[in-house]
């Protein structure tokens, strides 16, 4: 723990974006560490979601998807820029802030700023592939899941900046149609749904062909492709 949290304060010292969490202060006493970040008053995108959902009994219209994932994407494509893989990514490592009471509200998702948080797993990409399996088994990429259930025995194994991609097509589909792209209740199911590429967009959510385009260029099973 104590390596991915000094993991975490090193990264976000080193980078500046106003889609990333701003890291305003650390401070140590004799057994703890405390961070300070920039304030969200919106908590977890997760969690917006699914009051949304509970509220509308449907998701977030396009308009919102949109605003939200050039948000994300626009952080992660700072990261990649500077040679930083976040390895972590999901609704719950995405934090909103409304820009008032009432649009938080209401959720205003379109009067919202995104800051991508939760840096532990993160690391630099300066030469070579990364090669420690981390992240979260639903939101990870299909190479990585094959090697956590100690189904890839290729010694070369590795990864790369592709792996964030995939995740952010599961959120960009979760955020469209408002479940993830692949649901299973076991390891062996979710790895076979992930293998096939079984994941549908439901006949009453109407996206359009511009949305189906940008997952399809994500969810993608070889990296090389996505």
């Amino acid at each position: 723990m104590k390596k991915y949290l000094l993991n975490e304060i090193n990264i976000l010292r080193s980078v500046e974006h106003p889609n990333i969490i701003k890291l305003k202060e650390v401070v140590d006493t004799k057994h703890n560490k405390f961070l300070f970040f920039e304030y969200c008053n919106g908590g977890e995108l997760s969690k917006c979601l699914n009051k949304y959902k509970e509220s509308h009994h449907t998701t977030f219209p396009e308009s919102y998807c949109q605003h939200l994932i050039s948000q994300i994407v626009s952080g992660v494509q700072y990261l990649h820029s500077r040679k930083i893989l976040h390895r972590d990514l999901k609704l719950e490592n995405i934090l909103i802030n409304f820009k008032d009471e009432s649009d938080k509200k209401n959720l205003r998702m379109d009067k919202s700023d995104v800051k991508i948080i939760d840096f532990g797993f993160s690391r630099y990409l300066n030469s070579g592939l990364a090669k420690t399996i981390v992240g979260t088994p639903g939101d990870m990429a299909p190479n990585l899941l094959l090697k956590l259930g100690g189904l890839d025995n290729n010694p070369s194994f590795g990864y790369d900046e592709k792996a964030d991609i995939w995740s952010l097509g599961v959120i960009c589909y979760n955020l469209l149609v408002g479940v993830p792209p692949f649901e299973a209740k076991t390891y062996e199911e979710l790895v076979n749904k992930i293998q096939k590429g079984e994941y549908k967009i439901p006949s009453n959510v109407n996206l359009s062909i511009e949305s189906i385009s940008f997952l399809n260029s994500m969810l993608v099973y070889d990296p090389k492709k996505r």
